[in-house]
């Protein structure tokens, strides 16, 4: 079973806190992969990471009436657009004050304050009570954390039926990533292959592990494109440069010359 040494969740917000405006301005408000078809593919990033959005809220199989936790919810947008594509009620937790000030404003700002909310929580520490949840979302937020603590507090609050959908971010399949060390590093990666157990050890059953790579695999250099196109305008705006946004991104993650996505469904019996 991988256990991966898992960060304080001080360093994560951190992370978030100085990462986040540049993401925003040189990528999207999702804060995550985007989904191209094929090499032919042009949309945008905006559309992509939309896309992406999609192909998880149809794994969720919500409607109005429902309640979905939106685990790592970032600024909002993906928890809006469950709102808006399902009917469903949404709550976003996440580990960043900051964040969680955005996503209550972009509630309010779309009229929907009483069907999406947001508030500060420790996901492998819910202070929700059991089956609480019809569904639970995670978007590249569970490789912040031990991940079978993650999964047994995502079960608790599910219930009897309800669904978890989760992307993760998956090493390289030439053997060279290495799990981190450094307790400053705030990101742990485990092989697909590891999914199954995970699961089954969550007491969840697997319903899908797919392998997205090659739809996601341009994410990172159409990030990096984002980022050149827009770096004078964010170091005016912030008075930061972008080299140290990078230099503390670097430090902080761990270092994965290509890194893969992997899309996980489940359900609790």
């Amino acid at each position: 079973m991988p256990q991966a040494s898992v960060p304080p969740s001080g360093q994560v917000s951190d992370y978030y806190s100085s990462l986040g405006p540049l993401l925003q301005m040189a990528w999207d408000d999702n804060f995550h992969f985007g989904y191209w078809e094929n090499a032919e593919d042009t949309a945008t990033v905006e559309e992509a990471t939309d896309r992406f959005t999609d192909l998880l809220i149809e794994r969720l199989r919500v409607g109005p009436g429902d309640r979905v936790l939106d685990v790592g919810c970032g600024i909002g947008k993906p928890a809006m657009r469950v709102a808006t594509s399902t009917g469903a009620d949404v709550l976003g937790i996440t580990i960043s004050e900051q964040q969680v000030k955005q996503g209550l404003e972009r509630a309010a700002a779309a009229g929907r304050s009483e069907q999406v909310k947001f508030q500060f929580a420790d996901a492998m520490a819910m202070p929700f009570d059991a089956e609480s949840f019809e569904a639970v979302l995670a978007f590249e937020s569970i490789n912040h954390m031990e991940r079978l603590t993650a999964l047994r507090e995502m079960t608790r609050v599910l219930v009897p039926g309800g669904r978890v959908v989760l992307t993760d971010v998956t090493p390289p399949e030439d053997g060279s990533y290495q799990e981190p060390t450094d307790p400053s590093v705030v990101s742990s990666l485990v092989r697909l292959e590891d999914w199954p157990e995970l699961i089954a050890a969550a007491g969840l059953v697997l319903d899908e592990v797919k392998d997205v790579t090659e739809n996601t695999k341009d994410t990172a250099n159409r990030m990096i494109d984002g980022i050149l196109r827009c770096r004078k305008d964010f170091e005016a705006t912030h008075g930061i440069s972008v080299q140290e946004v990078f230099d503390a991104a670097k430090e902080a993650l761990p270092t994965v010359p290509s890194a893969g996505c992997v899309i996980v469904v489940a359900h609790k019996p």
